[in-house]
């Protein structure tokens, strides 16, 4: 598997997009096999603690999201603080199905600021995350209408407004 994530750890804009297919077969060769999707979720977590291009990591938050588990949200929750991560970072962690996706997004909620929290609270509301109500609830009167705007959008989905 090392061999196959190498040309992912040089890829960037205008690289040779061909060089991925290897990465998309074998993660489709592995459905069913728990195993081998864990060293290929391994492989795309250590791209994103790498020094690999941007459009790197943003293929492997693409490709976790779809295949992630509970063992890469800790180095997903580290993009979070990245401005130009931010959005492939969300979108991972909103579709892992694990409780530690929720869970991280939740505890990030009490730091982010700007963009990156009305990004959480649309992460949550899109993974309706009633564990996260009293949280949002709590930031439904902020001052700042985007948020506030966020919290009502996610109250929604989750069902409570």
């Amino acid at each position: 598997m090392i061999e196959l994530l190498e040309p992912l750890k040089r890829y960037d804009w205008g690289g040779e997009r061909a060089s991925l297919y290897g990465i998309d077969l074998a993660i489709q060769e592995a459905q069913g096999d728990p195993a081998r999707l864990a060293e290929i979720e391994q492989g795309l977590f250590e791209v994103l603690q790498s020094t690999a291009p941007l459009p790197a990591k943003e293929y492997a938050c693409r490709q976790l999201a779809l295949m992630g588990s509970a063992a890469c949200v800790p180095a997903l929750s580290g993009l979070l603080a990245n401005p130009e991560l931010l959005d492939r970072a969300l979108f991972a962690l909103q579709a892992i199905p694990d409780t530690a996706a929720a869970n991280a997004l939740r505890e990030s909620l009490n730091t982010a600021t700007g963009v990156a929290r009305i990004g959480i609270v649309n992460a949550l509301g899109e993974r309706r995350d009633k564990d996260a109500l009293p949280a949002l609830n709590a930031l439904a009167s902020d001052p700042d209408p985007a948020l506030a705007g966020a919290v009502a959008s996610a109250l929604r989905k989750i069902g409570v407004a």
